[in-house]
C-alpha cells in the first residue's frame, strides 16, 4: 500500500535534551504540507507533552493532538524498555488527572501489561518463562501487589461470566480519561472477545477494589 498522507503521527520515545521548539516547529511544517493529519508523543512525559503544547500555543501553532504512554491495571514496577513512560500505579495519579482534565486522546500500550494479565504468570510458576516478551513481563510486572490485583480480577471474571484479559481490558477503558486500548487478536473469537471487554462499564467502586486503592 502507499499512501499520501498519515492520520495520526507518534513521536516515539522522547529525548528530554532536545527542545521541543524544534520538534513542534517540524511537525507543524509536515503538517502543513498535508504529510500528517495530526501528530503527538509516545512515551512522553506529560512535562514534556505539556511543554510542546505550551510552545505551541505562544507561536500559533498546531498542538500535540494524542499521547501513547503505557496504563493497566498493573503497576510497571521496572520499565521494560528504557526510556519507557507509563500512567500506571499510585505514583502516576497526577499524571492521569491532568491528562483528564485536558481530555487529551490516550492510545495506550500493553493494555494486559506484557500479558501478565492472561492468566499464565501466578506466583508459583514464574521460574518457568524464558522467552523474551515473558521475562520482560516477570521482571516489570510480576510483583506481589500486582498477584493481588491478579486474583481480584479473576474474581470478578467469574462474577460477571468474563474472562482475566476482559476484566482487565474493561478496567482501561472504564476510567474517567479519553482511553483507547491498544490491544490485540490474532482470532476471530479474540476479536469477539475484545469487544465484549469494550462493552464492558466497572463501577468506580469495582476499580479501587481491583487496584487495591485505599489499602496499601
Amino acid at each position: 500500500f502507499q499512501f499520501d498522507y498519515i492520520d495520526l503521527y507518534l513521536l516515539h520515545r522522547d529525548d528530554p535534551n532536545v527542545p521541543v521548539g524544534p520538534i513542534v516547529e517540524v511537525l507543524n511544517e509536515h503538517k502543513d504540507a498535508g504529510r500528517i493529519r495530526a501528530f503527538g508523543g509516545s512515551n512522553w512525559s506529560v512535562a514534556r507533552f505539556q511543554a510542546a503544547n505550551d510552545y505551541a500555543d505562544k507561536h500559533g501553532l498546531t498542538p500535540f493532538a494524542a499521547s501513547s504512554p503505557n496504563f493497566s491495571l498493573a503497576d510497571q514496577v521496572q520499565e521494560p524498555w528504557e526510556n519507557c513512560i507509563t500512567i500506571s500505579g499510585p505514583t502516576n495519579a497526577e499524571a492521569r488527572a491532568w491528562y483528564a482534565a485536558q481530555g487529551t486522546p490516550l492510545f495506550t500500550w500493553s493494555s494486559l501489561a506484557g500479558g501478565f494479565f492472561s492468566g499464565r504468570f501466578r506466583r508459583d510458576n514464574l521460574d518457568t518463562f524464558d522467552s523474551y516478551l515473558d521475562t520482560l513481563c516477570v521482571t516489570s510486572y510480576c510483583y506481589e501487589e500486582n498477584f493481588q490485583r491478579l486474583d481480584r480480577v479473576e474474581q470478578l471474571a467469574a462474577e460477571k461470566g468474563l474472562t482475566i484479559p476482559q476484566i482487565a481490558t474493561a478496567y482501561v477503558m472504564s476510567q474517567p480519561l479519553n482511553i483507547f486500548a491498544l490491544v490485540g487478536c490474532a482470532t476471530p473469537d479474540e476479536y469477539a472477545a475484545n469487544m465484549a471487554a469494550m462493552a464492558t462499564k466497572l463501577t468506580d467502586a469495582e476499580m479501587a477494589w481491583l487496584d487495591l486503592r485505599g489499602e496499601r
